[in-house]
């Protein structure tokens, strides 16, 4: 089994790709008799990086 994870959409794929073709052929083999899960909502990382105070930041 194999688990991927990505915060782009898959429509969006193209736009981190060299090309919008290696999008379509990447998803295409990736998809093929897969199970996709989407998920929404704010991601658990995002969520903690926004709440810690940077230590660069904390005067000494």
């Amino acid at each position: 089994a194999l688990g991927i994870g990505s915060h782009w959409p898959f429509d969006q794929w193209g736009r981190f790709l060299p090309e919008h073709t290696t999008a379509v052929s990447l998803l295409d083999r990736l998809l093929h008799h897969s199970i996709v899960v989407v998920t929404e909502g704010e991601s658990f990382r995002m969520k903690q990086a926004r709440t810690r105070t940077p230590a660069r930041l904390i005067k000494k």
